[in-house]
């Protein structure tokens, strides 16, 4: 369980952050479902990626998928090219993460939508549920978007 409390320890956050347009300064987490933190993005050689699906709706159950960039379900593949790193499963693009430097990543491409929740955008816009997001700035850490516990 990955909380704001209880992150990974080779964690390392970005100063600056780009999220389908929007900017994240400081610190800070994409998603939050409860307290759980179903994506996180750090700095390192390379983007270090953690990503965890929700296994049960009803109990806000995840279980891990991606941990430091490696992949931990036979179903979920990482592609590294050009400073990038690539997530699928089975075939399906869920998140494209490029590295600018040691203190900017760039997500240029997200569909949680196979893991369970309604986020998906590009270089454009973000999109939540009806909720389109473009060229916003947040700074300081904290949760750019916030479901439920």
């Amino acid at each position: 369980m990955i909380t704001r409390e209880n992150l990974p320890k080779s964690y390392v956050p970005y100063e600056s952050l780009v999220i389908c347009s929007n900017t994240m300064k400081g610190g800070g987490h994409i998603v939050a479902v409860g307290d759980e933190l179903p994506l996180v993005i750090g700095s390192g050689e390379k983007p270090q990626i953690w990503l965890q699906a929700i296994r049960n709706p009803e109990t806000k159950e995840f279980v891990s998928i991606v941990e430091a960039s490696v992949s931990k379900h036979p179903a979920v593949e990482l592609l590294e090219k050009h400073g990038s790193i690539e997530i699928t499963i089975e075939n399906k693009i869920v998140l494209v993460v490029r590295q600018e430097s040691p203190e900017k990543g760039v997500v240029t491409q997200m569909d949680l939508r196979p893991i369970g929740l309604n986020l998906y955008g590009d270089e454009s816009s973000l999109k939540v549920g009806g909720s389109n997001f473009a060229n916003n700035t947040m700074s300081g850490g904290g949760v750019l978007i916030g479901f439920g516990g």
